[in-house]
C-alpha cells in the first residue's frame, strides 16, 4: 500500500499492567507480511482472557507494554501479504486475533492476522454475530482434536458416527458451545452440564443431554447415562472451583478414555490417579495442521451450510474502541449463553 494512503490506524491501549481504564490513541499501521493479512476491523468480542490480562497477567503470559488485547474479530480484508492467494481486498472475514504482539491484537481499528487464523463469513451471517466464534473455536479445537487431548477425527460435513461419547462441561458458554458443534461434527456424541435455562439452547446446538451442573448428584446422574457407552474424555470449558475434578471423577468410573482436557490449570488434588488432565492453549493449533484445517477448510464451507452456527448470541454492549473497557467490565461480571460484543470499531 503506498505510504500517502495508508490509513491512520487507533487502539484501545493497556498502557501498564493493572492499569484502567484502557487509552483509546493513535496506533502503528504496517502492512501485511507474507502470509498475513491486515484487516479492518469492524465488531469486536471480549473473552475472559481480556479482562483477566488488565488485571492481573496469568504465568506464563510474558505482555510488552504498551499492549493492545483482543482475540475476536470480524471485518473486511484491507490488504493482504505476499502469497496469500486466497483472500481478496473488501472480503468479510471473522478472525482470532492477538497473536504476535500488539500489532495483532483486536481492539483496534486494523489489525494483522495470519492468514490461518481468517474465515471467509458468509454474507448471511451480520458481523456482529459472526464475531462470538474465533477464540471460542480455535480453543475448542485445541482440546478436541490434538494428539494429545481427545484425539477426535477432524470435523467434516459427511462425518461418521465414532460411537464415542464427549463431556462437555459448561456447555453453553462461548468455548462449550464451539465444542459441543465441533464434537458433533467430530462423529460424537455430546452430553453437556448448564443451568436447566439453557438447556433448550445446547441442545440445539446438538447435544444429546444435558445435566444441571447445580445438582448435588450430577456426577452420579452423568455417570448412570453413560452406562454402557464408551467416553473419548471430557472437555471442561468453563465452570466453579471443583468442576475440573468433577469432570475426571466421571470419567474415571465410566468406560473410555480418562483424560479430561481444561481451560484451566490442572488441580494439585482430588483428581484419580488414573486421570489425565492437560490444559488447553489455543494457539498451540497454528503450530501444527489443525488450525489451517479448522479455519480454512471447514469453517468457512460449515458457516455456509449452517453446519456451524454463531452462538452464544452477541450481548452489544456499546460502540466504537471507547466502548471496550465497559465490554471487559461487563465480561468481567459474567454472562450466560450470550458473548459481549463492541461494534461500528471502523
Amino acid at each position: 500500500m503506498n505510504e500517502i494512503f495508508k490509513p491512520k490506524n487507533v487502539a484501545a491501549w493497556q498502557l501498564k499492567k493493572a492499569q484502567r481504564p484502557l487509552v483509546v490513541s493513535k496506533a502503528p499501521y504496517i502492512s501485511p507480511p507474507k502470509d498475513h493479512v491486515t484487516i479492518k476491523i469492524i465488531d469486536v468480542a471480549v473473552n475472559p482472557i481480556d479482562w483477566i490480562l488488565q488485571d492481573s497477567p496469568p504465568p506464563g503470559f510474558d505482555i510488552d507494554y504498551p499492549a493492545i488485547f483482543g482475540r475476536d474479530a470480524a471485518g473486511e480484508i484491507l490488504e493482504v501479504g505476499d502469497d496469500v492467494k486466497d483472500f481478496r481486498v473488501g472480503q468479510r472475514v471473522i478472525a482470532n486475533t492477538g497473536s504476535g504482539g500488539a500489532l495483532y491484537g483486536g481492539f483496534q481499528k486494523y489489525a494483522l492476522v495470519h492468514k490461518n487464523a481468517v474465515a471467509e463469513l458468509p454474507y448471511s451471517i451480520p458481523t456482529s454475530k459472526g464475531v462470538v466464534l474465533p477464540l471460542g473455536i480455535s480453543t475448542a479445537s485445541a482440546g478436541l482434536f490434538q494428539k494429545d487431548f481427545l484425539a477426535l477425527p477432524f470435523p467434516k460435513e459427511d462425518f461418521e458416527d465414532l460411537g464415542r461419547v464427549v463431556i462437555v462441561w459448561g456447555g453453553s458458554s462461548s468455548v462449550g458451545s464451539c465444542a459441543i458443534q465441533l464434537a458433533v461434527a467430530a462423529g460424537a456424541e455430546v452430553i453437556t452440564t448448564a443451568s436447566a435455562k439453557n438447556f433448550g439452547y445446547v441442545k440445539r446446538l446438538g447435544a444429546k443431554q444435558c445435566f444441571d451442573y447445580h445438582d448435588d448428584d450430577v456426577e452420579d446422574q452423568i455417570v448412570e447415562a453413560l452406562n454402557g457407552r464408551t467416553v473419548a474424555g471430557a472437555y471442561h470449558a468453563v465452570g466453579a472451583d471443583g468442576a475440573v475434578e468433577s469432570c475426571a471423577r466421571i470419567v474415571d468410573r465410566t468406560k473410555g478414555k480418562a483424560i479430561v482436557v481444561t481451560v484451566r490449570g490442572a488441580p494439585e488434588k482430588g483428581v484419580p490417579d488414573s486421570v489425565r488432565v492437560k490444559q488447553i492453549a489455543a494457539a498451540n493449533i497454528f503450530t501444527n495442521e489443525i488450525g489451517p484445517y479448522i479455519w480454512r477448510k471447514f469453517l468457512p464451507k460449515a458457516l455456509e451450510s449452517g453446519m456451524l452456527v454463531p452462538e452464544p448470541s452477541a450481548l452489544i454492549v456499546g460502540e466504537e474502541l471507547r466502548s471496550v473497557q465497559a465490554g471487559l467490565d461487563a465480561q468481567k461480571k459474567g454472562v450466560s449463553a450470550q458473548k459481549v460484543v463492541i461494534t461500528n470499531i471502523s
